[in-house]
């Protein structure tokens, strides 16, 4: 918990209290400013500055705290003393077993945050569950229990070189071991184990050139010919039109606009929040996009549009959208630049940055139109540009017929 005590620079103390019978004691943690602490959750976020390794270590205390509770104890010294000593040695830690536990905390925090509504939450909490499972997974087919001892520079690279021949693609490769990486880091912090470095220079060989990496744009052009094209059936034109409120948005992401709530949308204008970085964006809607809402919008409820907000539901929605995409990229014979491929759920963003960017338009002006987070120097800038030089830009920008 947060202790409101005078802020001492640092923060307020977080300490963990146990009590029973009247007794209590409680351990400082470490300090946490008020807007980098999640009440709720009793979880620091990601404004945090130690945020990954603090993080890490109050799910340990959590874990540890339900595993004392279940087994009785009622004993408030012994409780605290096995909250905070360390058990845990090399030959016992298992990596795939820590993981494993890592990623269920993380669902159990998403389900908590899916409980007190806050879905954009429980979405970020699960995209990132669902990366490092797929992560593990992939892992545990090549090492289906190893230690954290174990791990070193030649066990990966073993990993590595198995992925390879099963035909995995180097950006892929790259992400399975970032994600095996970041696992790692957190469980040698948590459980206070020495670190062998097994990822040092293992990414060598993986890095895919900078032209490769390049964002996929469509050109303004692409963009009228996907407006005056007619789908064949309601459901493939909702999700034409769920790719152009993208565009229309400031090439805001797709869990933006499924999630929106309905009151966000007032007075001609939106409030969107980027689920990625918290980003607030306060944007006029123009008529092509209020044509979109008016059509699709629920009846009634918390969100602008009637969609299941299940996050599996999402996942399908999700899915769909990305075939229709393809579909309707090849009935166009659209190429997507620079290096051709399919139409991506990303490529409205890069489509709406890359076109502002030909536009010669103002960097700062693109970064409040499209939620680009901002260091603390940049933020005392936020806002700079009046609200009508924004709506102005926003126009010129998705404007597809003075072209």
């Amino acid at each position: 918990m947060l202790i409101d005590q005078p802020d001492n620079g640092e923060g307020f103390p977080i300490v963990v209290r146990v009590s029973h019978r009247g007794k209590r004691k409680q351990k400082l943690v470490a300090h946490s400013k008020v807007n980098h602490f999640n009440e709720q959750m009793q979880l620091v976020n990601e404004k945090h500055p130690d945020y990954d390794e603090l993080l890490s270590r109050l799910m340990e205390i959590k874990l540890k705290s339900r595993k004392i509770i279940a087994l009785g104890c009622e004993d408030v010294d012994q409780a605290l003393q096995q909250l905070f000593e360390n058990k845990a040695k090399s030959e016992h830690a298992s990596f795939n077993e820590w993981c494993q536990g890592y990623i269920d905390e993380l669902k159990s925090s998403a389900g908590r945050a899916e409980k007190k509504g806050d879905v954009q939450d429980r979405n970020r909490i699960m995209g990132n569950v669902r990366a490092n499972q797929t992560a593990l997974n992939v892992f545990s087919l090549y090492y289906t229990s190893i230690n954290f001892e174990q791990l070193e520079y030649n066990t990966m690279m073993r990993f590595r070189k198995f992925r390879e021949i099963e035909g995995n693609s180097k950006a892929t490769i790259q992400n399975y071991l970032r994600q095996l990486r970041a696992m790692y880091n957190r469980g040698i912090r948590e459980l206070r184990l020495p670190d062998n470095r097994p990822f040092e220079k293992l990414f060598e060989g993986l890095k895919v050139k900078s032209f490769d990496m390049k964002k996929k744009y469509l050109t303004i052009e692409d963009i009228r010919a996907i407006e005056k094209f007619k789908p064949k059936s309601v459901q493939s034109e909702k999700y034409k039109d769920l790719f152009l409120l993208q565009f229309y948005f400031g090439g805001c992401d797709l869990t933006d606009i499924y999630f929106l709530e309905a009151n966000r949308v007032r007075n001609g204008r939106v409030i969107l929040e980027r689920g990625k970085t918290g980003q607030m964006v306060n944007l006029k809607i123009h008529p092509k996009a209020q044509e979109i809402i008016d059509k699709h919008k629920a009846l009634k409820g918390t969100y602008l549009f009637p969609w299941d907000k299940d996050i599996t539901k999402y996942e399908t929605f999700r899915r769909r959208l990305q075939r229709y995409l393809i579909d309707f990229q090849n009935q166009l014979q659209i190429k997507v630049l620079p290096i051709d491929g399919n139409i991506g759920i990303k490529v409205a963003r890069h489509t709406f940055g890359n076109r502002a960017k030909q536009l010669m338009i103002d960097a700062d002006i693109i970064r409040e139109l499209m939620g680009h987070e901002r260091d603390d120097v940049d933020n005392f800038y936020k806002d700079k540009f009046s609200e009508k030089v924004r709506d102005e830009v926003l126009f010129r920008i998705i404007d597809t017929e003075n072209v």
